[in-house]
């Protein structure tokens, strides 16, 4: 009896009485319940409710047993609701947005909006839509925070649609104060939206991007579209997190904006930002392998250390990349600050061409622009790209541009005149699908959004089409003397010991080589001088370069000859 005197000034239970509704009978049937659900009992003789001239929703018949709802019985115990399977509770507290705060200013007008009888009697569904990890749940968990609501989520495609379940989650809300979201799966769900309109003027709907709303819910749709974070949000977001709780520092090789750089939802943005936190706090070597690492087999990360001090180019093009450079570090800012992006939102991504003879330094250019640009560089590898099998090449370019396309990074087609090859006449079912391939490949070079540079020996071979969209065009002529010195100078690293007789100009001025030979030839004679545990000579260059020319399939001249000859008598 003291247990139940109790019970009544429970402010939980006034609240289930006052909430329920229940006529003094239900009550003390209520108070008899709840008193044996404590206790672990199994309810009540069926037969207790014969007089009732209808039953509580707060109760049900199991067995032949009179029980306590679950959901009831977990509000009177004042803790979480007991909800059916498919069914969960968030109790959300108020916390940051990053970016989403103009939804947070229209969640008023819409909640205001669900709670008036519309002219044509139509509740009211508000939509959150975005790809998974957009932070579409808590978004909607902060709009309930400031609402002062806790949350039911029900998964459409989990939930069964029995009368008693149903039942439990609207005693639930009604007794919580709880705002319903569904989380939509594949299947439609009629069914559903048209046992829940009967009951909630207003709900919550959660859908993935290319999951449409294609059944009749019976909702007037407010539906916000949850886009990735910009730059400045990113920014923020990473300044938090480092400084959360003792800040962390990174380390000079890596800059906040390279963090920014990751192209994710704002959901999985976060986790990765948090992720490497905890390989800074772990002391990891290698953050950057794991921060840039590729997740397609389709893409391979090149070094970027190379700085514009070790590239050797003539100056109309050292000054050409460095300008491109420069403009690439100011293209966020133009498309965003300056409206160039809302104004031109489609082709704003940069491509570069290089072009020229092979060996004259395209790709370390390129590994130069990213290092300079603090910019992970990504090499497409075409022998995973190309296939035999229809439509499987446009679904490899597909997951290339798909994937660069979170990471703002540069991706370099290295001998590029193999997939951007000039189309042909139609012949056969072959030429067709090798057009189509050579199509779909240029649409997705114009809507890639970041930076691409194409490297090729063959200029000739390239489709006019793929020329038109090219940003810029950079030449890179075969080194002439004066170059060929400044290559031979710094090809040799400083701990290498050089003989006396070694003479960067005579080389230079008497073979005309690309930088990879020279580079080739340099390390031949390297390793010919270790193994004689000597200095490196002139006599192991001129082997070296002797193996370049016959690489190539070129004779060298009477002079050129002589010139070896001449040393390899001196030296030998």
């Amino acid at each position: 009896m003291e247990q139940i005197e109790k019970m009544k000034k429970n402010t939980a239970f006034l609240q289930a009485e006052r909430l329920l509704g229940l006529t003094s009978q239900e009550t003390e049937l209520l108070q008899e319940l709840w008193a044996l659900a404590k206790e672990g009992g199994e309810g009540l003789p069926s037969e207790r409710v014969q007089s009732f001239e209808s039953l509580s929703p707060c109760f049900l018949i199991q067995g032949g047993r009179l029980l306590l709802s679950p959901v009831v019985f977990a509000f009177l115990e004042e803790q979480p609701p007991l909800l059916p399977e498919g069914m969960r509770s968030v109790f959300p507290a108020v916390g940051k947005v990053y970016g989403y705060e103009k939804y947070l200013e229209q969640a008023d007008a819409v909640f205001a909006l669900g709670e008036q009888e519309s002219p044509a009697g139509m509740p009211i569904a508000l939509v959150l839509s975005g790809e998974p990890g957009s932070g579409r749940h808590y978004l909607l968990e902060q709009v309930c925070a400031r609402q002062n609501m806790p949350l039911i989520y029900v998964k459409a495609q989990e939930v069964r649609y029995t009368d008693r379940e149903l039942q439990e989650l609207l005693l639930a809300a009604g007794l919580y104060g709880a705002f319903v979201c569904v989380e939509l799966g594949k299947q439609e769900q009629e069914e559903l939206f048209e046992r829940l309109r009967s009951s909630f003027s207003m709900l919550g709907i959660i859908r993935d991007r290319e999951r449409y709303l294609l059944e009749d819910t019976g909702y007037g749709a407010v539906t916000w579209e949850l886009e990735q974070p910009g730059r400045q949000t990113k920014l923020a977001i990473i300044e938090d997190i480092l400084t959360e709780g003792g800040a962390v520092q990174l380390p000079g090789s890596l800059s906040q904006e390279q963090l920014a750089s990751r192209q994710l939802p704002l959901g999985a943005f976060l986790r990765h930002i948090r992720n490497c936190k905890a390989e800074l706090l772990a002391g990891s070597s290698a953050l950057e392998e794991t921060l840039f690492a590729p997740d397609s087999l389709h893409l391979n990360l090149l070094p970027s250390t190379r700085t514009f001090e070790e590239l050797k180019l003539p100056p109309q093009q050292f000054e050409q990349l460095q300008n491109i450079c420069g403009i690439i570090s100011q293209r966020g800012r133009v498309l965003t600050e300056w409206g160039f992006g809302e104004k031109f939102s489609y082709g704003n991504g940069i491509s570069v061409l290089f072009y020229g003879a092979p060996g004259t330094g395209k790709t370390m250019a390129a590994q130069v622009m990213a290092n300079a640009l603090r910019m992970p560089l990504y090499r497409v590898e075409l022998s995973q790209l190309v296939s035999k099998y229809v439509g499987e090449t446009q679904k490899n370019i597909g997951k290339i541009f798909d994937e660069a396309d979170k990471c703002d990074c540069i991706l370099l087609f290295d001998e590029a005149d193999a997939i951007f090859s000039k189309r042909s006449e139609v012949s056969d079912a072959q030429d067709r699908y090798s057009n189509a391939e050579i199509a779909y490949l240029l649409q997705r070079m114009e809507q890639y959004q970041g930076v691409s540079i194409l490297a090729t020996n063959l200029l000739q071979n390239f489709d006019e089409a793929f020329r038109r969209r090219i940003s810029y065009m950079v030449h890179f002529p075969m080194p002439d003397a004066a170059l060929r010195e400044e290559l031979w100078n710094s090809i040799f690293p400083g701990k290498t010991k050089l003989g006396a007789s070694f003479d960067a100009r005579t080389l230079a001025q008497a073979f005309e080589l690309s930088g990879a030979a020279i580079k080739n030839a340099a390390f031949h004679a390297a390793c010919r001088a270790s193994a004689q545990e000597s200095p490196v000579k002139m006599c192991h260059i001129l082997e070296g370069i002797g193996n370049e020319y016959a690489k190539q399939g070129r004779s060298m001249s009477a002079a050129q000859k002589e010139l070896i000859e001449a040393y390899i008598a001196q030296e030998v």
